[in-house]
């Protein structure tokens, strides 16, 4: 790997919910620091990370509420509701863990390494 494999991106806690490579998928997010984390994927590279909430009855989840492993992911479309809630279109590009929090006052970020692939299935692998 290069010496660049921590990439700094936005984070969005999934409510579960859980997002892989290859899915696209509708979200309605309306928590305030969720949907000023999709705000600022759009302004960057409208990319984002998914990660799943340990427990989903958590309203501000913190660090240890939230599963280290989860999807980068596309933002596609974004739609703001007449609820004040947003619909967005994501596509799953890549999975990552998170290495560090990164300590913001409007939203979630993180520092996350791209995790390799496990291509095919070993039992697929063994047949052939």
């Amino acid at each position: 790997m290069t010496e660049e494999k921590f990439v700094h991106i936005p984070l969005l806690p999934l409510r579960g919910l859980l997002v892989f490579p290859g899915m696209v998928v509708h979200l309605d997010v309306g928590r305030d620091k969720s949907i000023q984390s999709l705000e600022k994927a759009m302004v960057d590279e409208e990319k984002i990370f998914l990660a799943a909430q340990k427990e989903s009855a958590v309203d501000e989840p913190s660090t240890e509420d939230i599963y280290t492993i989860g999807t980068v992911v596309k933002v596609n479309q974004m739609l703001k509701l007449p609820n004040g809630t947003m619909r967005v279109l994501v596509e799953g590009l890549y999975r990552a863990e998170i290495h560090q929090y990164i300590e913001e006052e409007k939203q979630f970020e993180v520092e996350i390494e791209p995790l390799e692939e496990e291509h095919g299935d070993s039992a697929e692998e063994d047949a052939s």
